[in-house]
């Protein structure tokens, strides 16, 4: 019977290595294609939150070898395409904003849940003044702020509900690191 390299992964932990890498990815894609799933109206309002950039934020603060810039460039542009509005202008926008966390990320890492959750305060404020501002240039005029502050709002109240699912997730397939 011939032995076996202890070397060589197996199927499955080369499968296991597969999701593990792809994971954080996947889980951008289905929070920009729930950013268009019209849950808003549960609540009486058409703000959707930006799913997506909690998936960037998280990912970018807890993992982000799991989730390098070309998987947040990826995220957005899909986003972009979806969204009708000027091509780039998400993925830009989130691109930006992950590296910029980046930077920060030791300021937040290991800090208590409080701090992690401000840090998004500031980085979806800084994706909606972006988003306000490209959108003003794209249409040739200031557009009102408003609807801006509503969805920041909505999207920076869920995040700590996203952020444990995102956590969940990590503990239970990813592994320590």
């Amino acid at each position: 019977m011939a032995r076996l390299d202890p070397y060589t992964p197996t199927p499955a932990a080369r499968a296991g290595r597969i999701v593990m890498t792809v994971l954080p990815f996947v889980m951008g894609l289905v929070c920009v294609l729930l950013s268009f799933v019209p849950v808003g109206r549960v609540f009486g309002t058409s703000v959707m939150p930006a799913f997506a950039l909690m998936a960037i934020y998280y990912w970018a603060i807890v993992r982000p070898e799991m989730f390098p810039v070309y998987a947040v460039f990826l995220v957005g542009l899909v986003s972009d395409l979806l969204s009708g509005g000027p091509i780039g202008l998400w993925a830009f926008a989130y691109v930006l904003t992950y590296i910029i966390v980046l930077t920060q990320r030791f300021l937040i890492v290991n800090a208590p849940f409080s701090v992690f959750w401000l840090g998004f305060l500031v980085a979806a404020a800084f994706v909606g003044v972006i988003g306000w501002a490209a959108a003003s240039l794209f249409y040739g005029m200031l557009l009102p702020a408003r609807p801006i502050v509503w969805h920041l709002f909505v999207t920076v109240a869920l995040f700590p509900l996203f952020a444990m699912i995102f956590g969940r997730i990590e503990r239970r397939i990813l592994p320590s690191g």
